[in-house]
């Protein structure tokens, strides 16, 4: 099985990102029978979906788990739903601000995620989780809707995960995405989902 798992850049006033630390590190990580490869993405309309599209065409894996920073949450947050819109309250690393518009032109109004949300919130996780059913409308949002919308009719599958600040929860977090990802080798679960 190959997963393919992205996280951002530091952006506005964030000295680290706490979804780059974690990609960083679980491609680090020994995982048996999944060869998984870390993607570091700018925090950029113009260039984080590209980037990422380029990565899937060249690596071809099963899943893309899209990981991003949600300063103001305290859980580990599974994105269930990526609209059609953006609307930033603050400009990308590029300095680009948009607002009030639509990412896909007669695009759907929405894509779900197509990764196992339901059986992973059953998991007993060392950190706290939660379903969450909205990414915003900045770029974490916009990378979903685009990954999800790139998918459709495709044999891998992709989703988004929103991550806390760190603080002193690193090793939890960490050990918490690990068993969503060793759960994906239930093939069973992945389709009742």
């Amino acid at each position: 099985m190959k997963i393919l798992i992205s996280g951002f850049t530091p952006f506005d006033q964030h000295h680290e990102n706490s979804s780059e630390i974690i990609a960083r590190l679980l491609g680090e990580q020994d995982f048996q029978g999944i060869q998984l490869k870390s993607l570091i993405l700018p925090v950029s309309f113009k260039k984080s979906f590209e980037i990422l599209r380029q990565e899937i065409d060249f690596f071809q894996p099963d899943y893309v788990i899209c990981l991003g920073l949600a300063e103001k949450r305290s859980v580990i947050s599974l994105e269930k739903v990526a609209i059609n819109y953006i609307h930033s309250k603050i400009s990308d690393n590029d300095g680009l601000l948009i607002q009030d518009k639509v990412i896909i032109l007669d695009g759907p109004a929405a894509y779900f995620s197509q990764l196992p949300l339901q059986k992973w919130m059953s998991i007993e996780t060392p950190f706290p989780i939660e379903q969450s059913l909205t990414a915003g409308s900045f770029v974490c949002n916009y990378l979903m809707y685009q990954l999800l919308h790139e998918l459709q009719g495709k044999k891998t599958k992709g989703g988004f995960i929103h991550l806390p600040p760190l603080n002193e929860n690193k090793d939890q977090i960490v050990a918490s995405l690990k068993l969503f990802l060793l759960h994906l080798f239930d093939k069973e679960t992945v389709n009742s989902d």
